[in-house]
């Protein structure tokens, strides 16, 4: 069973990834002074939050070429979608204006978004805040609440569930719920999206399932000893072989013959039945009911079944348990007090 410092490692790592995403700030390149709604680009960064607009707004990007531009583009962005379009043309001159109506906008996405503007010498990026909606009214937030959602759910259920495939089923999950929760908080305006900050939640999310996945895993009560290297191999013969009874004489009456001391030549001594194992060795047994057999490793997974009327052999015992050769190449671990020994 893993150790429960390393899913405390996870659970750390966890923690260090949720403070490394971090915000992208406002980018201008080339001869330009651009304004978004009369604010200057790079001010906006300076602002207690990015450029807050309503859906009832319209986006307005305007400013100065100095090379002198024929077109201005405005464009809204969710990650590599584009949400919203808007451009203008004019013969070349120093100033350009285009504006976006933001109600076009709204339906598919509120919160933060990124906005890339565009002239003939210019490019400006910078991040808008939008209101007016409530984000499970939009179809990025009801995505996000779905995945997240499903994740969430598919995740608990696994943590729950404390079995083999707990782990990685915890793991999977945390990819929608990672998607999930980075599209929600992009829709509350608490994260910029992008391809790392994507990442970084999707990673949060699965080592978080991992970490708890790894201290809830159950301590099963394993038999106390292992065969170790240095002890011998024990013979197995073939199990569930019924073990024939010796045959016992027929009473007859006693002959004069017999009342006389045979040669010793002649009289050779009949071996005794040999005595039976020890208790810590091999030693043959039955059961008096059906009796599931158990992994040797997994002990959530039943491998045979003993039942009446054949003999087993029982290779050793450890604690509780006895470990048995239920068939040809098939052993496993019972409890001790199912079987009944030989005798």
């Amino acid at each position: 069973m893993p150790r429960p410092g390393a899913a405390w490692s996870l659970l750390l790592a966890a923690v260090a990834l949720a403070g490394g995403v971090g915000s992208a700030a406002a980018q201008v390149q080339g001869p330009c002074t651009a304004y978004f709604n009369g604010v200057e680009a790079p001010r906006i960064d300076s602002l207690a939050s990015p450029l807050l607009l309503t859906d009832d707004d319209a986006l307005v990007f305007s400013g100065v070429d100095a090379a002198g531009t024929r077109q201005a583009r405005l464009t809204v962005l969710l990650g590599p979608a584009s949400l919203g379009r808007a451009e203008s043309s004019a013969p070349a001159a120093g100033e350009f204006l285009v504006s976006l109506d933001l109600a076009e906008v709204a339906p598919y996405g509120v919160g933060l978004l990124r906005v890339r503007a565009l002239t003939d010498n210019c490019t400006v990026e910078v991040w808008l805040r939008l209101g007016g909606r409530t984000p499970f009214t939009t179809l990025i937030g009801l995505t996000g609440g779905g995945l997240a959602l499903a994740g969430l759910t598919a995740q608990i259920s696994a943590l729950l569930a404390r079995r083999r495939w707990s782990l990685p089923v915890a793991a999977a999950a945390g990819v929608a719920t990672g998607a999930g929760g980075a599209l929600l908080g992009q829709e509350f305006g608490r994260l910029q999206l992008s391809y790392p900050s994507l990442a970084g939640c999707i990673a949060l999310a699965v080592v978080v399932g991992l970490g708890l996945a790894l201290l809830l895993r159950p301590r099963r009560d394993r038999p106390a000893a292992e065969e170790g290297p240095d002890r011998p191999p024990t013979a197995t013969p073939a199990a569930a072989d019924p073990r024939p009874s010796p045959p016992v004489p027929a009473p007859g009456p006693a002959s004069t013959a017999s009342l006389q001391a045979p040669p010793a030549a002649a009289v050779a001594p009949r071996p005794a039945p040999a005595a039976p194992p020890a208790a810590a060795g091999p030693f043959w047994s039955y059961v008096m009911a059906e009796v599931e057999v158990l992994d040797l490793d997994d002990y959530s997974r039943v491998v045979a079944v003993l039942r009446p009327g054949a003999w087993y052999l029982a290779k050793r015992e450890a604690g509780g348990w006895t470990r048995v050769v239920a068939a040809d190449g098939v052993e496993g671990w019972v409890p001790r007090q199912a079987l009944h020994r030989e005798g």
